[in-house]
């Protein structure tokens, strides 16, 4: 009979402590395991304790009476992973040089935390399904630390409360979450209070706007206020665009466009491809630059440039930014100097409206102080709220896997970070040998110096501490 490969594979790798004895009959199970018993009582013999004994039938069926030989299905990327996986023990507190932070256990141990922010894609899910430990994680922190607030802080384009229902959907619940935060509802505060909300005085209206909405598609179209003006295609989008929101990479919204949702197939919407978002880009700037005015600027509603799903790596709006950025310097900087001085630049026509920027973090943070002084019918004038929010993100911890993001925009409000390693964006950047992943020496020192690389290639300090999963232990 064929042995199985995974019973040759152990024995090539330890051929001399193995016997194998191989059973070709076809009679019942019952005499099989009979027979299996009887052999396995006669090897229980000192020899017994030297060497192993698979016994396999012709059904491949074997047992062992030392070990369980396992073996493991992984996708080509996750397979990479496990090449380069990381020793625990070289994942540290960087602040004060201890490797005693491998965990989230170890951390809310060692550091005064009151809220944490969770990134999602990366640390809580991979976009399709949730990761196992960052369930049991936040089940953990719930009941042992209930004092600790939990936030989700995402650069997702979606309101919020589209974004609790997934989790939801995915396993998590609804206790372990205070609130949530993203950049999709940070945005569409700012369309409603700084641009449809004119003052009455002004000759401006929100219908002389007119929004360029770069939507999703086959995942489910993002929502505007609805004061929002859309064009009906893209020529009147390149004909009277006033400003670009950038939700998603897949299409254009037109009057009509039905919210939709993951599971479901969206209606009226003008799909487009990346090639033609860019050509509707280029068109607007050029009949800016035609006209003598300036280019409308872009509402990034999620400025992640990249995210996870599943086993690859999706384009995301932060990547159309960098588009229209260039877009800009090749159409408006053969003027020179723009109307009331200065070069042009580019970056003051993209709006970040997520991490990141501090925006996202303080919205969230007068949320849950505007709650807490309502409980305490307590009024603060400018000064404190400002001292205030600086105790309060002294002690909150931001848990994320882009160092661009989730860490940047961490220290921009001075709050501790949690660097993510192994389930984010980054893993493939921290490409190891075989030798050194295997938690031998040099192990730390090489992860240090790979961080110290990453974290300068991405203009972005050392994070308070560095974790393989959003794990617990």
């Amino acid at each position: 009979m064929k042995i199985p490969w995974n019973i040759w594979k152990v024995l090539q790798s330890n051929t001399n402590n193995y016997i194998v004895i191989v059973i070709t009959f076809n009679t019942t199970n019952i005499v099989f395991v009979l027979f299996s018993v009887l052999l396995l009582l006669l090897f229980k013999s000192p020899l017994s304790s030297q060497k192993k004994c698979i016994i396999m039938s012709s059904s491949e069926v074997f047992l062992k009476t030392t070990t369980t030989i396992k073996t493991t299905r992984t996708t080509p990327r996750r397979q990479r992973r496990q090449r380069r996986k990381i020793s625990s023990s070289t994942f540290k507190n960087n602040n004060n040089n201890t490797n005693n932070n491998n965990n989230m256990e170890s951390i809310l141990h060692e550091h005064e935390i009151t809220d944490i922010f969770l990134d999602q894609f990366g640390v809580l899910h991979d976009g399709k399904n949730a990761f196992p430990e960052a369930i049991e994680c936040l089940r953990r922190i719930h009941h042992k630390y209930p004092d600790v607030r939990v936030h989700v802080l995402s650069n997702s384009s979606r309101r919020r409360t589209s974004t609790l229902r997934k989790l939801k959907r995915m396993g998590f619940e609804d206790e372990w979450f205070q609130s949530a935060m993203t950049s999709g509802e940070v945005c569409h505060k700012f369309i409603e209070k700084d641009i449809l909300n004119t003052d009455t005085n002004s000759s401006s209206s929100s219908s002389s706007f007119t929004f360029l909405h770069l939507n999703w598609g086959e995942r489910g179209a993002v929502s505007l206020p609805s004061g929002c003006v859309l064009p009906q295609s893209k020529e009147e989008a390149i004909e009277k665009t006033t400003h670009v929101v950038a939700s998603g990479c897949e299409s254009m919204s037109v009057p009509g466009t039905t919210l939709g949702s993951y599971d479901r197939q969206v209606q009226n919407i003008q799909r487009l491809t990346h090639e033609e978002i860019k050509e509707v880009l280029t068109g607007i700037a050029k009949r800016c630059e035609e006209n003598g005015d300036l280019p409308p600027k872009m509402l990034l509603a999620n400025p992640d440039f990249v995210t996870v799903n599943g086993d690859a790596l999706e384009v995301m709006p932060g990547t159309i930014s960098l588009w229209y950025r260039d877009i800009l310097n090749e159409v408006f900087q053969k003027k020179g100097e723009v109307s009331g001085g200065g070069a042009f630049n580019a970056d003051e026509y993209v709006v970040k409206l997520g991490k990141p920027a501090p925006i996202i973090y303080t919205t969230l943070c007068e949320e849950i102080s505007g709650r807490s002084r309502s409980r305490n019918n307590e009024h603060s004038d400018d000064e404190k709220e400002e001292k205030n929010a600086q105790t309060f993100f002294s002690k909150c911890l931001c848990v994320g896997d882009s160092l661009e993001h989730d860490i940047k925009g961490a220290q921009s409000v001075n709050a501790k970070s949690c660097f993510i390693v192994e389930t984010g964006i980054h893993a493939e950047e921290l490409d190891f040998s075989s030798s050194s992943a295997s938690g031998g020496d040099g192990d730390e020192s090489e992860f240090e110096a790979a961080l110290e690389a990453m974290c300068e290639k991405y203009k972005v300090a050392s994070p308070t501490c560095t974790i393989a999963k959003f794990s617990w232990n």
